[in-house]
């Protein structure tokens, strides 16, 4: 059984994983998503913080929701990732637009945006079925099995504003508790600043 409760954030090389990531290490991948008729929000602005193979990147970010899954839909990606693997999973998704990412000059089609409740507001995640291009400089071979883009956002339902991080390459993969776990390739990830709802 696939446990859509926890997430665990992974280590292992070639991949490290940035400090501000272990926070992230208790929230939710693939979650219950919020109820229908209360939806947390369309469009979120702030600014992305990224670790590269250059240095730390800062980029304008937005993010916009088309549709959120629902969790029937959910439900049944977990089950794609955990019989079939990230190539399943992938294959699920690969023509999705559940919404759009923009960072800096790139435009980023999100195969998958799905909510759940917290207590102050709600738990965003965005997932693209492709890496985030954040890096003048070519990934190794080796990251061609990291291909997935992921931003993590929280919201606080009565300010807009929020929090968050984002896998620009990343590995999805069930444990053996079932469980969901995020692997980041070689430090390429980052968090946002400012980021809030604006719409």
């Amino acid at each position: 059984v696939v446990s859509l409760v926890t997430l665990k954030t992974g280590k292992g090389a070639p991949m490290t994983v940035n400090q501000i990531l272990t926070v992230a290490a208790a929230t939710l991948l693939f979650a219950l998503p919020a109820a229908a008729g209360d939806p947390p929000g369309n469009e979120f602005t702030g600014t992305a913080v990224v670790n590269t193979t250059e240095g730390t990147r800062s980029m304008p970010l937005t993010l916009v929701v088309n549709r959120y899954a629902s969790e029937a839909e959910v439900q049944q990606l977990a089950e794609v990732l955990a019989s079939g693997g990230q190539s399943a999973l992938l294959g699920a998704i690969r023509y999705r637009n559940d919404g759009r990412l923009n960072l800096g000059a790139e435009v980023r089609p999100i195969s998958l945006v799905f909510a759940e409740e917290t207590r102050d507001g709600h738990r965003i995640v965005f997932l693209t079925a492709r890496r985030i291009d954040v890096s003048e400089q070519q990934l190794g071979e080796e990251s061609l099995e990291y291909p997935f883009g992921l931003a993590e956002i929280e919201i606080d339902g009565f300010s807009g504003r929020g929090e968050g991080a984002l896998h620009v390459a990343a590995a999805l993969e069930i444990d053996s508790s079932g469980h969901v776990e995020i692997l980041d390739y070689d430090g390429q990830d980052g968090h946002f600043r400012d980021l809030k709802r604006i719409r």
